[in-house]
This record gives structure tokens, C-alpha cells and sequence, in this order.
């Protein structure tokens, strides 16, 4: 399977739409249409190729902050970032949601054995909501 750039596909779509028109805007009809053709074609492409298994996928960016620094809390209590997220006296802690997401993710993917079990669980339960 050869893989083609967005330009040769697309001339190629409009090679097989055999388009004769020099208008405008049937010009730019064709090529929507094509793009469109393109899209779903890539979809069908990416459907049909196998799944590589991946780890759990949650949206740590979406998680509300005081659920993770309740987990945090409750489970790693000695990382500064859950203590400190909400003192104005730890200007790099203070509020950074971005340091927080980050630390809460690498720590649950890092966690094993019963803790990781409980921070699946209350992931699961806090995305089902």
C-alpha cells in the first residue's frame, strides 16, 4: 500500500471524478466533494487497520481539580503538589493545574499492585458521572 500526499490524492480524486467544468464554483463544488471522499476513505483506512492495545485512556486534562487532589491526598501524600496546589506560599505548586495533571497521570500509570485498582476505580466511577 503506497501512501499518497494530501495533493496527489486529491488530484487523483478529481481525475476519477472526471471533472470539465473551468467555473468556479462547480470547481470548488468538485472539491469539496472530493475532500469529502478523501475523508471517509482515510476513515475506512484507519477502521481497517489493527488496533495496537493501549493503556486506559482517560482525559486527566478534563478530571476536576479537587478530585485529584482528593485521590492525590488519599494515595500519594507525600507528592508537594496536592499539598500545596491551593498555598500562595508554593508559587510553583500554587494553582498550576497543568504541573498537577501531569504529576496525577505519570503517578497513576506509575502505581501498581491494589493502589493502581482503587485509582482505576475512582477514575472509572469519576468519568461515568
Amino acid at each position: 500500500m503506497t501512501v499518497l500526499t494530501k495533493t496527489e490524492s486529491l488530484d487523483k480524486v478529481l481525475a476519477e471524478m472526471n471533472m470539465r467544468s473551468k467555473k468556479k464554483r462547480a470547481r470548488k463544488k468538485f472539491i469539496k466533494q472530493a475532500i469529502q471522499q478523501l475523508a471517509t476513505e482515510n476513515e475506512t483506512a484507519v477502521a481497517e487497520t489493527p488496533l495496537v492495545e493501549t493503556k486506559a485512556a482517560y482525559a486527566y486534562d478534563k478530571l476536576p481539580v479537587g478530585f485529584m487532589i482528593k485521590i492525590g491526598k488519599q494515595h500519594f501524600s507525600e507528592e508537594a503538589i496536592f499539598r500545596f496546589y491551593y498555598n500562595q506560599n508554593h508559587p510553583e505548586e500554587y494553582k498550576n493545574k497543568e504541573l498537577l495533571t501531569e504529576r496525577f497521570q505519570t503517578l497513576v500509570e506509575a502505581a501498581s499492585g491494589s493502589t493502581k485498582t482503587s485509582l482505576i476505580e475512582a477514575l472509572d466511577q469519576q468519568t461515568s458521572k
